[in-house]
């Protein structure tokens, strides 16, 4: 009888336990959260881990997903498919939550008493292992914060041509705002904070987004920032998710910026558009706003990136000199559509790059 060969599959995580997900909570506190998230969160002074199985959280804003609506226990609502971590550490003027289950562990740290919703989100750094996108899996991660993961067509970088075979890669995405800072705090206008978060909600009421978005282009506030960014996140945090990665053997690092100036802060980290199609598109924004500049216009970089998010309106009500030729920003941060951007950082990765480069 011929010996059968048994193939060695990699069981830890072919079940859903990636190598992300070991990344320990010292190392996330001592590594990935900035020197002026501990100063304003202060030392720890007591900390709390358990095994979760519920979406509900310890206070508002503290909850979990089960986008797939995973019925357990009976058919009873509120609970995830798979267990997730939380760990809970008190601090002198706040708290830090760490989550995590097989793929993905998600930072949060808050500024002021969230037991008690006296408290503001200041930092929040999460990275995901993508394996199962493409899946219906990926949406039983309790840590997403968007469903969508698995439509294969939007969300599979790893099947670009000329990747290396059994490619790996985890999503960064990544959040930092000073305490007290937000628009709505300042001047009490919460539907004028909402606009400057989150624009593309405001498209269908074209009156409303332009009487905000003169006020916004006055403003230092580029889209998505109703709150004033902490200097030093956005300096350290992209090459500590790197080292993290790459140290657990990944071969991709990627994104998906939510706007202009994200996606040309991506660019200067050496992050690549995903989608050929989507990469003409950031072409031709790019191109329209050196046009204006080049015109004459002098403008700042959040001006840039509230020009790009106007070629979502109608034409007609886009002023003639900042109309870009029709090319839109293809992520509106609502429905599924993703501008994945990749970075390579294995070494196997690095040289596909190299020799995609030299072609």
């Amino acid at each position: 009888m011929a010996h059968h060969k048994f193939s060695s599959p990699n069981i830890t995580e072919m079940l859903g336990v990636t190598p992300i997900a070991l990344v320990t909570d010292e190392e996330i506190w001592t590594r990935l959260v900035t020197p002026q998230v501990k100063a304003l969160l202060g030392e720890i002074i007591s900390s709390k881990t358990e095994v979760r199985e519920t979406t509900d959280g310890d206070f508002g804003g503290d909850e979990v997903t089960n986008f797939n609506d995973h019925r357990l226990y009976g058919g009873k609502t509120g609970f995830v498919r798979f267990p997730y971590i939380n760990s809970y550490y008190k601090c002198a003027s706040g708290a830090l939550v760490i989550k995590r289950d097989g793929l993905k562990f998600k930072v949060l740290a808050y500024f002021g008493n969230p037991e008690k919703g006296a408290a503001d989100l200041i930092f929040k750094v999460a990275l995901r292992d993508r394996r199962y996108d493409g899946t219906a899996r990926a949406n039983d991660c309790a840590l997403v914060d968007f469903i969508g993961y698995e439509d294969m067509k939007l969300n599979h970088t790893l099947q670009l041509p000329g990747m290396p075979e059994n490619s790996s890669a985890v999503e960064l995405s990544t959040y930092g705002f000073m305490p007290g800072s937000r628009i709505v705090d300042a001047c009490g206008d919460a539907d004028f904070d909402e606009f400057v978060r989150a624009p593309y909600k405001f498209v269908g009421k074209p009156k409303t987004w332009l009487r905000h978005f003169k006020k916004a282009w006055k403003s230092k506030r580029s889209p998505g920032q109703n709150g004033n960014p902490i200097p030093d996140v956005a300096r350290i945090v992209p090459a500590v998710v790197e080292a993290m990665a790459f140290e657990r053997g990944y071969d991709y690092i990627e994104n998906a910026p939510s706007h202009f100036h994200v996606a040309k802060w991506a660019e200067s980290l050496k992050y690549r558009y995903a989608d050929p199609v989507q990469a003409e598109t950031l072409k031709q924004l790019t191109d329209g706003i050196a046009r204006i500049k080049a015109a004459g216009v002098v403008l700042t970089r959040p001006q840039e990136s509230w020009i790009i998010a106007m070629q979502s309106l109608p034409k007609e009500l886009i002023p003639e000199q900042f109309y870009l030729g029709g090319a839109i920003w293809p992520q509106d941060n609502i429905g599924p559509d993703n501008l994945w951007t990749y970075k390579p950082i294995s070494d196997r990765a690095k040289a596909v790059a190299a020799a995609n480069a030299s072609k």
